[in-house]
């Protein structure tokens, strides 16, 4: 097994709705940093997966309103960082095909708090 991993960000607003005051009930944006952990078992042209494969997964949520996207409005998801990383985490899974695994994502919505999605 030969794993790999990869580091990005993206910037994007978004808003809770939680049942007590709380500064996340404003809208707000975050650079979220995104660290995606990968293996496979054979390499493909050298390579686990082609970087660029996850990083144009990633920039679909780069400059929008979370709130806005289908993955969290279709399915009524919050969108705090757990359930981004695991939004990410399928939607890479999906990206990369089955020779692939997405062993880890990890979504650092600020400096001081993350959320890590694992396999």
């Amino acid at each position: 097994m030969i794993s790999i991993t990869f580091s990005c960000h993206f910037d994007a607003a978004h808003q809770l709705a939680l049942p007590y005051d709380s500064p996340c009930n404003r809208r707000h944006g975050h650079r979220y940093d995104v660290e995606i952990s990968a293996s496979a078992r054979e390499l493909e042209h050298g390579m686990v997966v082609d970087f660029n494969v996850l990083q144009k997964v990633v920039d679909e949520f780069d400059h929008c309103d979370l709130n806005d996207r289908p993955e969290f409005t279709v399915t009524q998801l919050a969108t705090t960082a757990e359930n981004i990383a695991s939004v990410l985490a399928q939607k890479l899974q999906h990206a990369v095909g089955e020779r692939v695994s997405i062993d880890e994502v990890i979504v650092r919505e600020t400096p001081r708090s993350l959320a890590r999605w694992r396999r």
